[in-house]
């Protein structure tokens, strides 16, 4: 930005050129040339701001030079209702040209106002000029310039549009994706208010005109306060959106409602009309109001981001600065638009707004950026605490399962194992006191079962001592039980470095022991695999069957399986199953949390 600001202010070493102008009061032509008491300009820049007349500008071009040269007389100012062009004297019209013609009547095609001369060395040409801009403010600052210093100036001016052209479009942009990712009104106005400023842009250096709307003389002239009421409505869009006056300030909120809504009128109303044919005074009246509305308006809404920002509501601050720093511009520049002459360069006045935008746009980009942010935290914490409720919940499940299944297994060795063992004893006692006989046998036999299913029962729903003895040899007790009790050789494989909490390996366990039993009860298998190891932070889990196999396709599984899928998805991990004719491979990998995490 400074290097811009410094850019911007540099005259390209030459001086303006010193004219001479008096109001047009319905002069000739002749008498115009003739006219000894016109306002003398020395210092080249004229600035009678909203002015009710046109204009005579009188000067003198000349090539010091040794040989012909080709000169361009530039403006300044590619807004100009009416331009005339008179040489040496004559009462003729060598070039008419304005905003109200289309722009290939211009005899330079470019943005601004440009006259080519073609001067021989040393030669002179006295020109006259009626400059028409009734109504409207004027600025002019003429400079003479042969091709050279012409093309430098162009340069400068096509970079400095060029970088705030980018700068607004990349502005834009972010505005568009906070829109979308904050899915709130403010970012919204906020992509709006820069894209009407990026076209206000265009259309004040001459850009529309020369570029997207060459023919349209009527739109030309009202392009420039059409898009500033646009630009002007979003704004406070964005101010109201972002700072709902709801708490603080809300009287101003109420204040600057209303702009929004006259300015939705006025914009509605201009645009039915035909600007060239509104009365020079109906224009000053316009541009006067605007002026003076649009310095109400700024310091409303100065005084509303100041109570925001005092009631410490987040981001005002920085709003509060990125006004202030497009207020410090556009006071210097209403305040030249209305005559004052404060001698600053040309250049300064074409591109300060958009320096003053650049620093605004900046800072509320910041202030939307660290909403997003803020969003993105508060999202991101909301979920933490949703993980964790639903994780204690989840745990509390789990426990009143644990509970109830220590509850059964007590039950089932306590109270049912008693009885039956009981029942046994009695049985025994029946058999002594009388003869043996089949029935005897087989009650006694079935008693046996009876309570050897019982305490595998109690055993299951509460694993044996694995507290005590830990995951690896409480696993070890499991498949050493299972094989001698069913015909099936089990390999059993454990290397796992992990540090594991116990609830985990209560859930690993209860894992295992599920698939262990359904390659009991339902593969008809002769050898089996049970493979835990751990690679990184994930613990995999293997088990493997020479079974007839599974369909893994089919909708409804059984309650085994349903269990092991719930269980897996609680730590998270995944669970692929690889069956067929052959045999069948489960393969789990659960993620394990070191304990700094």
């Amino acid at each position: 930005m400074i290097l811009l600001i410094f850019v911007a202010c540099q005259n390209g070493g030459k001086e303006p050129l010193p004219f001479n102008a008096s109001p047009n009061l319905g002069q000739t032509v002749k008498e115009a040339w003739a006219a000894t008491d016109s306002i003398l300009i020395t210092n080249g820049l004229f600035n009678p701001g909203i002015t009710r007349y046109s204009w005579w500008i009188k000067t003198k071009i000349s090539n010091p030079g040794l040989e012909t040269e080709l000169f361009f007389l530039v403006f300044n100012n590619p807004h100009i209702n009416r331009l005339e062009v008179y040489v040496n004297g004559s009462e003729s019209v060598i070039f008419t040209m304005g905003d109200r013609f289309p722009f290939h009547q211009r005899p330079y095609q470019d943005r601004d106002f440009v006259i080519p001369f073609a001067l021989e060395s040393g030669e002179s040409r006295d020109v006259l000029l009626l400059t028409d801009k009734a109504g409207e403010t004027l600025l002019l600052e003429p400079q003479l310039l042969n091709e050279g210093d012409f093309w430098q100036k162009r340069t400068r001016e096509n970079l400095l549009v060029g970088l705030l052209v980018g700068w607004l479009l990349i502005i834009f942009l972010f505005a568009v994706f906070y829109a979308w990712e904050l899915k709130e009104w403010s970012a919204l106005f906020y992509a709006l208010y820069i894209m009407s400023t990026l076209i206000w842009f265009v259309s004040h250096w001459g850009l529309g005109f020369q570029f997207l709307w060459p023919e349209n003389v009527e739109w030309t002239g009202k392009s420039r306060p059409y898009l500033n009421l646009v630009t002007n409505i979003f704004f406070l869009g964005v101010i109201l959106s972002f700072f709902p006056p709801k708490k603080h300030g809300k009287i101003i909120g109420i204040i600057l409602w209303v702009f929004l809504i006259v300015q939705s009128i006025l914009l509605f109303q201009s645009s039915f009309e035909n600007e060239i044919k509104v009365s020079i005074s109906s224009k000053m009246i316009f541009l006067y109001f605007t002026f003076f509305a649009s310095i109400l308006m700024t310091l409303l809404v100065l005084w509303y981001l100041i109570i925001q920002w005092r009631a410490k509501v987040p981001y005002a601050g920085f709003y509060l600065a990125g006004v202030l720093f497009l207020l410090f511009f556009n006071v210097i520049l209403q305040l030249h638009q209305s005559g004052v002459d404060l001698g600053l360069p040309y250049f300064f006045f074409s591109f300060g707004s958009g320096f003053g935008l650049m620093g605004e746009t900046t800072l509320i980009t910041i202030a939307f950026a660290k909403r997003a942010a803020s969003f993105k935290e508060e999202k991101e914490q909301l979920a933490l605490e949703m993980l964790v409720q639903e994780k204690k919940v989840a745990d509390q499940l789990i426990q009143v399962q644990e509970d109830e299944r220590s509850r059964l297994a007590r039950d089932l060795h306590d109270s049912i194992g008693g009885m039956l063992s009981s029942i046994y004893l009695k049985a025994d006692k029946i058999e002594k006191m009388s003869h043996p006989t089949e029935e005897t046998t087989q009650l006694k036999l079935l008693i046996k079962q009876s309570i050897e299913e019982a305490r595998g029962l109690s055993h299951n729903l509460t694993p044996p001592h694995l507290d005590e003895l830990g995951l690896e040899k409480a696993l070890h007790n499991l498949i050493q039980s299972v094989t001698e009790q069913n015909n099936i050789k089990v390999k059993y494989y454990f290397k796992v470095k992990l540090s594991l909490t116990k609830p985990l390996e209560l859930m690993l366990y209860r894992i295992c022991s599920e698939l262990l039993y359904n390659i009991i009860k339902h593969a008809n298998a002769q050898e089996a695999l049970v493979q835990l190891t751990s690679e990184d932070q994930t613990l995999e889990i293997i088990l493997e069957d020479d079974g007839k196999g599974m369909d893994t396709q089919k909708k409804i599984q059984g309650i085994g399986l349903k269990n092991i899928r719930e269980r897996v998805n609680y730590l998270k991990g995944d669970l692929h199953i690889d069956s067929n004719e052959n045999g069948t491979t489960v393969i789990i990998h659960v993620p394990i949390k070191s304990s700094k995490e």
